[in-house]
């Protein structure tokens, strides 16, 4: 990876917790190896990009739903806040020549001067919960392959009971992996100015409390401590399971045949055709659809890219294709750009996939999304929408918030737990019924106008040359400026 916002990113994977490996971190020069799971034991230099790790921010969280399909105006806001906090407390800046290892960008990933001298330390707290997660969800998805993860609280793996108990402290997300004989991974994510091994054993404690919920349903347990002290650096404990299960992954029970909608064949990204893979990525992809179909519409954008398989892989290095990398789509672009003010309907042609984009304004970042996932996203909000209407005490939740009847946190919490219970009970039995309509949407997208699937509004055709770092894999896109500078030490530890 060569564009301006690549950086480098240490990884130590090991078996248990340990104490924090500084200084050992500004060894690692090993290239990440392409497994699709958890590699073997040892430090690793992983290089990615900034866009690489923003896509994954917008993806990790607790589910939105139910709340949020009543109110999808505020997608915004939420994507705001899992973004922002990065942009705000971290920056690129190039590696001092006694540091650089072959084959690296020469940059990494460090704390701003705003996270260094002017948050405290609750600020900084908070940032390392969403440090964490994002970090977790780009370790374990974007290279690890793991095609989404969701919180445990509002989505339980396996459908097991027990996750949303208020009482119990369990990790943090969950998510099955389609090529590994413990397919339910259980995830805990820390971080942290200097994680160690206090903060990581309170992790395992909470993954074993995990594993004890999940019976003998197959799962493996993974650890991820970030600290940026210096800068960011990641441990991944990969800890064995209480029941016995060692690298093979052989448990005394059997495989479940079915996640939460069902289905034994979780796919990421890169292949759609099954039909619990993309009704998995409807709902990673669902905050950014609302914002799409419900936000401004003034900077709506169609983009366009090159077909077929060659153009739209996925790398080593993650679940996006850089721009750069794609010769394809330049050469597309090239020949529109010599056409005279191509429109939306001019991309309907072979050989052309293109895209809805739009800015998350105050980020200089684009999220986006394939004609098809739209239109299967579309489907799959009303029926969330519907589901919403119809569950008892669905409505009785969203009044309680509005109106404040609620006299602590905590019992705020608690409705709003129970709201997602009996929304999840409802969306699960109607598994078959909800699948069949995203895949509907899915396959009549392709013949879809965007004026039709936008409500009758014209999105502008964008020809980015220069500008933009963008990137782009089978359905997702993201996008940012190519204006973060790079950042001499110096000038960081400035007071």
């Amino acid at each position: 990876m060569h564009g301006s916002d690549a950086v480098d990113v240490p990884v130590l994977v090991r078996d248990a917790p340990g104490r924090r490996p500084t200084p050992h971190w500004k060894t690692a020069s090993a290239p990440w190896p392409n497994t699709g799971t958890v590699p073997p034991h040892g430090w690793y230099l992983v290089t990615t990009t900034w866009r690489e790790i923003l896509k994954h921010a917008a993806g990790v969280g607790r589910d939105a739903t139910p709340w949020i399909v009543t109110v999808p105006q505020l997608a915004f806001q939420e994507l705001l806040a899992r973004i922002t906090p990065l942009q705000a407390y971290l920056t690129i800046e190039g590696i001092p020549e006694a540091d650089k290892q072959p084959g690296s960008t020469g940059r990494r990933l460090v704390p701003s001067v705003v996270h260094t001298h002017g948050a405290e330390r609750s600020a900084k707290g908070a940032f390392g919960y969403r440090l964490g997660m994002t970090m977790a969800q780009w370790l374990c998805c974007g290279q690890m392959g793991l095609p989404a993860t969701r919180h445990v609280e509002s989505w339980p793996p396996a459908g097991l009971p027990g996750f949303d108990d208020p009482t119990k402290r369990l990790p943090d997300l969950a998510g099955r992996h389609p090529h590994d004989s413990r397919p339910w991974w259980l995830i805990e994510a820390k971080a942290g100015l200097k994680i160690g091994l206090g903060e990581l054993n309170e992790g395992q404690q909470q993954l074993m409390s995990g594993s004890a919920l999940m019976g003998d349903v197959p799962h493996r347990l993974l650890l991820t401590g970030t600290s940026i002290i210096d800068q960011i650096f990641m441990t991944l404990d990969d800890i064995p399971n209480p029941r016995g299960w060692g690298g093979n992954g052989v448990g005394s029970g059997v495989i479940p045949s079915t996640g939460p909608f069902g289905g034994n064949d979780a796919i990421g990204d890169a292949d759609l055709a099954n039909d619990d893979a993309l009704l998995e990525a409807a709902l990673d992809q669902l905050l950014v659809y609302l914002y799409l179909r419900y936000g401004p519409t003034t900077d709506l954008r169609v983009t366009p890219f090159a077909a077929g398989p060659r153009s739209r892989r996925q790398l080593a290095g993650g679940s996006l294709l850089p721009l750069e990398d794609d010769s394809q789509t330049r050469d597309l672009r090239r020949e529109l750009r010599a056409r005279s003010q191509p429109t939306a309907r001019d991309l309907r042609q072979g050989g052309i996939t293109d895209f809805i984009s739009a800015p998350i304004p105050g980020t200089g970042v684009r999220l986006g999304m394939s004609r098809q996932l739209f239109a299967a996203c579309q489907q799959f909000h009303r029926e969330q929408i519907r589901i919403v209407t119809e569950t008892p005490g669905g409505r009785e939740a969203a009044r309680a918030v509005q109106d404040h009847l609620f006299q602590t946190e905590d019992d705020l919490e608690a409705v709003l737990r129970q709201a997602r219970g009996r929304f999840r009970e409802r969306e699960i039995a109607e598994r078959e019924w909800v699948r069949s309509r995203v895949r509907n949407g899915y396959d009549t997208g392709a013949e879809q106008d965007w004026a039709e699937l936008l409500g009758g509004v014209e999105p502008q055709v964008s020809l980015e040359e220069g500008g933009l770092l963008e990137a782009a894999g089978t359905s997702s896109y993201v996008a940012v400026e190519s204006t973060e500078p790079l950042r001499s030490a110096a000038a960081r530890r400035r007071p």
